[in-house]
């Protein structure tokens, strides 16, 4: 016989490698591991920043703002903000956070802008410098018509009577800027008045501001923005300080006063349920003041309640479809991200005992059949939806007894 053949070592499957994220070495909360990385984004330190967010998501994986920064850092800028854009000359004030909420309506994006021109240090902006903005240039207000006044109307003169042939009806164009007036008819006081509001009141924010002086002090600014919020206008008074804040970059006391109307006009926002307007508003005072805790974590409770809507929508059409489990699962994880939710509550509680009616009624039917495993199984699971339930206990007691007894007896006795 020959020599036998010796079986070839099997070789052993790559394995993937298993990213390892290091142990923090302090106990910061997620609010303040957001702070820090926002702080050192700006800075352009992106693998500090990305350790905190991923530690702040570790102990809270909800944070929505976290994983916003996250994406902005891992995606390719072109796909994410397109390939089409136009320069823009920084002015003096800017930041690059400024111009993502100007350009893109989100000051977070400063990020994914940042990579978007190869900028290695955010924070080192300096007025003249030419950067990309993704999109269109916005077009620049044109100045509204103004209304023709009339004339003065000339002395009448006497005209021949017109034939028949000759008489014809005009129809005013009023689809036109301007307005015909018969020489032959002087304006009346009324319709004079008519003329004058002819251009309807505008009650915008933006409307509001600009009635304001075209150049103003800080000290102008403060006053007026004060004034706005004294009358209750207090988005006017935040547009005016969003706008004077970049030309008086020196001062103080602007972005302080804007920082705590952004936080009075977000619990506006809050008690009247305006969630996704209230986290934005929240960013804002966030870049405008990276070292505010509670905005950080009034920030993320907003998240929360956003999520906990989200879930709220499909535990419902859940219940409605009879998957009752699955739904009674989802009403959990809302009152994970929203404890004091009423609603979820009590439809929690509904679809709780509909679904220990229908095990209760499985269960007795296998312990009719004799069927004892599975129906103390079914009871089981009633005890832990409701400990309280009013039948389970004594059925699976008896089922247990019964069990025992029928083990005693033995197969074939």
């Amino acid at each position: 016989m020959g020599p036998q053949q010796q079986p070839e070592p099997v070789q052993a499957e790559p394995q993937e490698e298993v990213e390892t994220i290091s142990i923090p070495p302090d106990s910061l909360s997620p609010s303040q591991r957001v702070r820090q990385a926002l702080q050192q984004l700006e800075q352009g330190d992106y693998e500090n920043a990305r350790l905190q967010l991923t530690w702040a998501l570790q102990e809270k994986p909800t944070l929505q703002i976290a994983t916003n920064l996250l994406e902005q850092m891992d995606a390719n800028p072109i796909d994410y903000l397109g390939m089409k854009s136009f320069f823009y000359d920084v002015e003096q004030g800017d930041s690059l956070s400024i111009i993502a909420k100007k350009f893109l309506n989100d000051p977070l994006k400063f990020v994914i802008l940042a990579r978007y021109n190869k900028l290695e240090n955010p924070s080192k902006l300096a007025p003249g410098q030419r950067i990309r903005v993704p999109g269109v240039m916005p077009e620049r207000k044109k100045p509204k018509p103004k209304i023709a006044q009339p004339e003065p109307a000339p002395v009448a003169q006497e005209t021949p009577e017109p034939t028949p042939d000759e008489e014809t009806t005009e129809t005013p164009d009023l689809m036109t800027d301007e307005v015909q007036i018969e020489e032959s008819s002087p304006a009346m006081p009324e319709e004079q008045a008519l003329l004058e509001s002819e251009e309807p009141l505008q009650t915008s924010v933006e409307q509001a501001v600009e009635e304001q002086p075209a150049a103003m002090t800080a000290e102008e600014a403060l006053s007026t923005a004060m004034g706005l919020h004294a009358e209750g206008n207090l988005s006017a008074a935040i547009y005016l300080l969003e706008n004077e804040i970049s030309q008086h970059p020196n001062a103080q006391e602007l972005p302080k006063l804007l920082a705590g109307y952004y936080n009075e006009h977000a619990d506006q926002l809050i008690n009247r349920g305006d969630l996704d307007n209230a986290r934005t508003i929240l960013e804002k005072l966030i870049i405008l003041d990276s070292s505010d805790d509670a905005a950080i974590n009034k920030l993320i409770q907003v998240e929360d309640k956003i999520e906990a809507q989200k879930l709220m929508r499909a535990a419902q059409d859940q219940q409605t479809a009879g998957n009752l489990e699955e739904a009674y699962q989802t009403y959990t994880q809302v009152l994970t991200y929203d404890p004091e939710n009423s609603a979820a509550s009590a439809s929690q509680l509904s679809v709780r005992d509909q679904l220990t009616d229908s095990y209760h009624r499985r269960a007795m039917q296998l312990f009719r059949k004799q069927e004892l495993d599975d129906a103390i199984a079914f009871w089981n699971k009633i005890l832990a939806l409701n400990p309280n339930h009013t039948l389970a206990p004594g059925y699976k007691a008896r089922a247990l007894e019964m069990k025992q007894q029928l083990q005693k007896i033995g197969p074939g006795e």
